[in-house]
């Protein structure tokens, strides 16, 4: 069978998934993938490194990545609506080898995420009733995900609605909670002096700018979820292009609102050393469980995060099955219409990455998560090649631009700045020692991966070149 021939079997068989997810099950896949830890812990390290303006311009430069990545890969979802991911695209345009690299480790990368949300939430847990043991939350969250991933898309779809729903609503009321700190309801303002004192704009020079922005870039990790539901969704061509809109701008307002106000209401040189910012903000207001609801909504934003990088996982090892670069039986899907066999193996391998937490954090454990981030970069990248080169392939068939159902926005200026940004925040991966290790731990796995794929491809073309025709035998 042709790789074209597998494309398309796998658009037929897309369906049998069962095109069940709306718009804002889709859309609220992607916010919940992306809002999560970064935002309500991380952000105020970024603030502490980078100060006012600083943040503003490492977060910019992310939701730049970000959008980029959205556009570049929605042309392509929108004219072949297939569930895997950028996998499905790079082995149809790219060849089998970049497809299995590819493939895999963006499976690598949203399974060993799943452990680590699993393990935060755990501890978050201990913390607020040390009486339960941290293993009773790891398999108490490990069972309700597997629960919430096999139901069927729709009812799959509401749960990570009702999850991403809870962060919004967070968020939301920390906005006005701030804003009413700064303009002073009901009391004194604080105002918006935290912009300008102690340094102004730009306390901390330039260098860690350029640091935080690659901090920042991995904030937005997981924006590219919806990719994996278009195989599930409801009428891709008109609820795909509205589900990248609504998304991206979700995403990019929630990261926008909250920086805005943490910035003012806290001053930089205590951003990551009062905790999280939300508690900070609502403690001064004098409530006293304030770290309580933080803490809780903390652990609710994980697991949610772990529940759409699941759902992920599970598509893009599907879609794989289907190219003949995972075992066939991780095609097989249940009566929900759920691909159940690899459901069950990406949630093994999350309770084998969780156990070498424990048992050799120093060697299994951190060598998975330490290139998570180099690989969003591969992943992105391709995506910006495989952009061009489908576009390419769809004119060369005789058709027009005209003809697209979505259109990148000023191509191919688009899919190559991707690919030159992703590039260079490798680069700046290499200069900075505390994220270097990332790049020189996976690059060999990348490796390792394209070069073993491309000769198990080679060779498998050869043997069935070199087998008799037992038709013209007959």
């Amino acid at each position: 069978m042709s790789l074209k021939e597998q494309q398309e079997n796998q658009s037929t068989d897309s369906a049998s998934l069962k095109r069940g997810m709306k718009i804002h099950h889709v859309a609220m896949l992607s916010v919940g993938g992306t809002i999560g830890t970064g935002l309500f812990l991380g952000t105020g390290y970024v603030v502490q490194q980078s100060g006012p303006g600083g943040t503003f311009i490492a977060y910019a430069f992310g939701a730049l990545i970000m959008v980029l990545m959205m556009l570049s890969m929605g042309e392509m979802l929108v004219q072949m609506p297939v569930a895997g991911n950028v996998q499905a695209y790079a082995t149809q345009f790219l060849g089998y080898g970049a497809g299995f690299t590819v493939g895999w480790v963006k499976w690598l990368q949203l399974a060993v995420t799943v452990p680590t949300q699993i393990v935060a939430s755990a501890i978050i847990m201990k913390n607020i009733i040390p009486q339960v043991p941290s293993i009773v939350w790891i398999i108490g969250f490990g069972l309700l995900l597997f629960f919430l991933n096999s139901r069927s898309n729709e009812e799959y779809g509401s749960s990570s609605f009702f999850f991403s729903s809870i962060k919004v609503i967070l968020i939301v009321v920390f906005v006005l909670v701030g804003l009413g700190m700064i303009l002073g309801v009901g009391g004194n303002g604080v105002g918006l002096a935290n912009y300008t004192n102690d340094g102004g704009l730009f306390p901390t020079g330039f260098r860690p700018i350029m640091m935080s922005m690659m901090t920042a870039v991995f904030a937005y990790s997981g924006a590219d979820m919806f990719a994996t539901a278009a195989g599930e969704s409801e009428n891709p061509e008109k609820n795909l292009p509205r589900a990248i809109k609504i998304s991206s701008l979700s995403i990019i307002i929630s990261y926008a609102l909250t920086l805005f106000v943490l910035v003012a209401v806290l001053p930089w040189r205590e951003a990551d050393l009062m905790g999280s910012p939300f508690a900070y903000v609502f403690g001064k207001l004098g409530i006293s469980s304030a770290e309580m609801i933080v803490n809780l909504v903390v652990v609710t934003s994980a697991l949610s995060s772990a529940n759409a990088h699941v759902f992920a996982a599970v598509r893009t090892l599907w879609s794989m099955g289907h190219f003949e670069q995972a075992p066939g039986f991780v095609k097989t899907v249940n009566k929900r219409k759920v691909p159940i066999n690899a459901l069950i193996v990406t949630m093994i391998f999350a309770v084998f990455a969780v156990a070498s937490s424990f048992i050799s954090p120093d060697v299994v454990y951190l060598f998975l998560t330490s290139f998570i981030g180099a690989a969003e970069l591969v992943v992105y990248s391709i995506t910006g090649v495989c952009a061009l080169k489908h576009r390419k392939a769809f004119l060369a068939k005789g058709n027009t631009v005209a003809d697209l159902k979505f259109k990148i926005p000023l191509f191919p200026v688009v899919p190559i700045l991707l690919v030159i940004l992703c590039i260079l925040v490798a680069t700046g991966m290499l200069l900075d020692p505390t994220q270097r290790g990332a790049l020189t731990t996976g690059a060999p796995v990348f490796i390792a991966l394209f070069v073993g794929s491309t000769i198990w491809a080679g060779m498998k073309r050869k043997n069935k070149e070199e087998a008799p025709d037992k038709s013209s035998v007959e």
